[in-house]
């Protein structure tokens, strides 16, 4: 009787293999969708729920108030939002109202809002820098029939609802490197915690931050990074009990809700300063894992590549940064440094645009040698990222801020292009 009344989401107890029951309620991480008859339910592979519909969420917990704890279904990427009126840009027309009829291709993503904007939960993940107003985001996932036991999560934002399975993922790629101190390693289940949760990441712009749940991700786009280099680069490491699996395909799910985002709106992840790096390489990565052309070769805007480009240097180099493709403080690093406090508009100058570039660099190298190692650097189709890391790694010390990533970086960025290849050719047997 118990699975009639609801499931309740424990993480290391209610599993993917669960079998499907009839429930009247769900509840995930606090916030609980409320049915009016009976729904057939189970979770995909990476512990968020399906339902087989049309179904009617009669309610969900905590109750929507005015400007607090929104609903939407499908959410689109760009400008606006509809979770909390206290983060920029909000619109109450893209909030879902209950009773809510929600059909099969439809995700709806509600959200738990903090009582005060800088309040901090237990739950908070680490690098966050409570922003925003949001405490918890979860997705419920409208389907026609229950999906494969193994399946992951269709991506959340826009109507690409393509369902990917655990058992596809083409594990053979990764090149299984030995850590070169493995006492620096990157603490797993740290990483894993950082993936756990949807990343509510679909707005345009600085303000994406603020949409961040403080239990889901980090809010700056540096932290996010840090995540993604540390992540990528744990991956690339022989693991023959697959101990990192619950990483593995927690990562695949971020670049399939990335590239979700990508087909909703492919002009998001513009350069500004620090916030917007760290979204491509999980969609390319997922690519290969799961054969996706589409994810593989995925073509938007993304701030890496939007800050680095071939141009001659105040000291003579040859691969750049630049804070933005625009503006007044772009291109710094053409005018000799004693120029740089004139050059600009404001607090907007030469030395502010230096002090992003030395915010990013030391974020950048962890997915840089994963797509190297992983011969995706013709997929990523921007030559210029690669070789400004190169140029970083070669003037900065440390090159990096996780030490793991530096003795990767030590140890296999010499020879990173020969696995590449090698992962290249296991790509063209398939």
């Amino acid at each position: 009787m118990a699975a009639i009344l609801g499931m309740l989401f424990i993480p290391g107890l209610l599993s993917a293999e669960s079998v499907p029951a009839k429930v009247l309620s769900l509840t995930q991480y606090g916030i609980t969708w409320t049915f009016a008859s009976p729904a057939e339910s189970g979770c995909f592979i990476t512990g968020d729920y399906w339902v087989v519909g049309p179904v009617t969420v009669k309610s969900v917990s905590p109750e929507p108030a005015t400007g607090r704890n929104g609903s939407v279904v499908n959410p689109i990427a760009g400008d606006k939002q509809g979770y909390d009126d206290r983060a920029h840009w909000y619109d109450a027309g893209f909030r879902a109202t209950f009773p809510l009829e929600l059909k099969p291709g439809q995700s709806l993503v509600s959200t738990a809002s903090l009582e005060k904007v800088g309040d901090k939960t237990p739950d908070t993940v680490e690098g966050q820098g409570l922003r925003g107003p949001l405490r918890t985001a979860v997705v419920l996932t409208c389907l026609l029939k229950a999906p494969p036991a193994d399946a992951f999560r269709p991506a959340y934002v826009g109507t690409w609802k393509d369902i990917f399975t655990a058992s596809s993922v083409k594990r053979s790629l990764l090149p299984g490197l030995a850590a070169p101190n493995p006492k620096l390693v990157s603490d797993v289940k740290g990483l894993e915690r950082q993936l756990e949760r949807i990343w509510l990441d679909h707005q345009k712009q600085w303000v994406n931050r603020e949409m961040h749940p403080l239990e889901n991700m980090p809010d700056y786009g540096r932290e996010i990074t840090n995540v993604v280099s540390n992540t990528a680069l744990v991956l690339m490491l022989d693991d023959p009990e697959r101990e990192n699996n619950t990483l593995l395909l927690r990562f695949i799910q971020k670049g399939i809700d990335y590239y979700g985002t990508v087909r909703s709106n492919d002009d998001l992840w513009v350069a500004n300063g620090g916030h917007n790096s760290g979204r491509k390489w999980p969609i390319i990565f997922a690519g290969l894992m799961l054969g996706h052309d589409g994810m593989a070769k995925v073509k938007a805007t993304f701030q890496e590549d939007q800050q680095t480009y071939y141009g001659k240097g105040f000291k003579g180099q040859k691969v750049l940064w630049t804070i933005a493709p625009d503006g007044a403080n772009v291109k710094h690093e053409e005018s000799n440094p004693d120029k740089w406090e004139s050059f600009g508009q404001g607090a907007n100058n030469g030395s502010k645009a230096e002090s992003y570039r030395r915010l990013n660099g030391p974020t950048w190298g962890g997915e840089a040698l994963a797509a190297r190692l992983m011969g995706a650097l013709e997929l990523w189709n921007h030559q210029e990222f690669f070789e400004y890391v190169d140029r970083w790694c070669d003037e900065e010390k440390p090159k990096f801020s996780n030490p793991f990533v530096v003795s990767m970086w030590n140890a296999y960025r010499a020879k990173a292009d020969e696995f590449g290849r090698t992962s290249s050719n296991r790509r063209r047997e398939k």
